[in-house]
């Protein structure tokens, strides 16, 4: 399964191009997680099997369609909003690279990466704090809309996550 590739992460989720071998390896590991969490397993093996055409793949169900594209819905109470599952994941991904790529595992233990002509920002100075929160807001709106058919989702599982205030 690939809903992602290396070539998403343009624009204010950008990754440099030098370092896609290693953004792939986050990309196999954190779409699954996600999906897992966001669906519960059942569901996640359904959605997963749905997904068909050449990489990138996407839902040919509309039940699956619903959940994987944007959707604004005014519930009543609040307008519930989703930017889709695939931007969910690019916030995700986006979020544990940055933050895990500022560090590097080596024989002499965990090493922060460091340059003689740059400075480290803060976790707040590439938006890392934001990508992970809008993730979450569009996490928690998909998971709304799908506890909010349980007909047409009898199968979920979900898994709440919370935002961050910081790292």
């Amino acid at each position: 399964m690939s809903i992602l590739q290396t070539s998403d992460f343009i624009g204010q989720y950008q990754i440099s191009q030098t370092v896609y071998g290693s953004l792939t390896s986050y990309i196999e590991k954190y779409e699954q997680y996600y999906l897992l969490r966001l669906f519960g397993a059942e569901l996640y093996n359904l959605f997963v099997s749905d997904l068909t055409g050449s990489t990138p793949q996407v839902p040919q169900t509309q039940k699956y369609i619903d959940l994987f594209n944007e959707f604004s819905i005014d519930d009543g109470n609040c307008i519930r909003r989703s930017e889709g599952i695939k931007q969910m994941l690019i916030q995700f991904i986006y979020f544990q690279f940055i933050r895990d790529t500022n560090f590097e595992v080596t024989d002499s233990g965990v090493m922060r990466t460091a340059s003689e002509v740059s400075n480290i920002l803060p976790y707040n100075g590439f938006n890392l704090i934001e990508s992970y929160n809008q993730a979450v807001e569009n996490y928690n709106n998909i998971q709304w809309y799908i506890c909010d058919k349980p007909l047409d989702y009898p199968e979920e599982n979900v898994q709440h996550i919370g935002y961050t205030a910081g790292i």
